[in-house]
């Protein structure tokens, strides 16, 4: 694990009112169309997929916000389906976690562990950002998992 202060970062950004069980629609389809769009709009890609998550608390049906970014450069005259917005500054506690997304909760709870232990304060924002991605062999996927920390 480790703490990090991720700089700031121009996105394509889908946001979302959501509950954990319904993320699943969202799975690999607003990657592609946030991948198409920047493609269509000449936008240059600059690193994989973040899944960010605000006010979410681990309880199936609470509703929070779901935001799906791509980074990329250029769009001074973006106009198109999604926001073209810059994501702040994030100071974070940080940890891989290989295999498959089913298995996040154990991730989580390590993070949530040491951030316990060491007595950070957490911000309330989360982020997963997906290196790796093999829907086929879920065992190949590699996702660092970003917990918010003040």
């Amino acid at each position: 694990m480790t703490i990090k202060e991720i700089n700031p970062i121009t996105v394509l950004s889908f946001r979302q009112q959501v509950t954990l069980t319904g993320l699943q629609q969202y799975v690999g389809v607003k990657a592609q169309e946030l991948y198409r769009e920047a493609v269509q709009h000449n936008l240059g890609v600059m690193g994989p997929v973040y899944w960010g998550y605000y006010g979410m608390d681990g309880k199936p049906e609470t509703v929070f916000t779901l935001e799906i970014c791509l980074p990329v450069a250029g769009g001074e005259n973006y106009k198109g389906e999604f926001a073209l917005k810059q994501l702040g500054a994030f100071k974070c506690l940080s940890d891989w976690h290989n295999g498959a997304w089913s298995d996040f909760p154990a991730t989580y709870g390590r993070l949530f562990q040491e951030i316990s232990k060491k007595q950070y304060i957490p911000s309330g924002q989360c982020r997963e950002i997906y290196q790796h991605i093999d829907f086929v062999h879920e065992e190949n996927n590699l996702t660092e998992v970003q917990v918010g920390i003040q």
